[in-house]
């Protein structure tokens, strides 16, 4: 919105503390908002009604991570080991896989997932892992 002098002024919509996100990659998808919510403590995926801030879900079952939306899907990569492919939904947590990544090191994984040409990018200090995840 703009002010009297025709400068560019921001206006707060709404505060809430239901999205603590840790990890960055928070998305918007039709009205949603996913993220990694949580601290240091630990956290969970939480989704919020992107224009009122309300919480619309949030699982446990989908530990804190990295997210990134790609081909319609979040893909999440926890902090701990779990890679999860994730349905956007703004009724309920919809998980559609998930798997551990192999020779895990027992760093904090903060590394950001990559989907780029239908092949997935999971990186854990020095090793990169890509798996194909293009349609069949």
């Amino acid at each position: 919105m703009k002010d009297a002098s025709g400068k560019i002024a921001a206006e707060e919509v709404y505060f809430t503390s239901n999205m603590q996100n840790h990890h960055g990659g928070m998305v918007v998808i039709d009205g949603c908002l996913y993220g990694a919510n949580g601290g240091n403590g630990g956290g969970f995926l939480t989704c919020l009604d992107f224009h009122t801030g309300d919480v619309l879900w949030r699982d446990r079952k989908a530990p804190k991570g990295s997210l990134l939306v790609a081909n319609e899907q979040l893909y999440l990569r926890s902090e701990e080991d779990e890679i999860l492919l994730i349905e956007p939904s703004q009724e309920e947590f919809i998980e559609r896989g998930r798997f551990v990544q192999p020779d895990r090191s027992r760093a904090p994984a903060w590394a950001h997932p990559i989907v780029a040409n239908g092949k997935l990018f999971i990186r854990d200090q020095g090793l990169l892992f890509c798996y194909d995840v293009s349609a069949q």
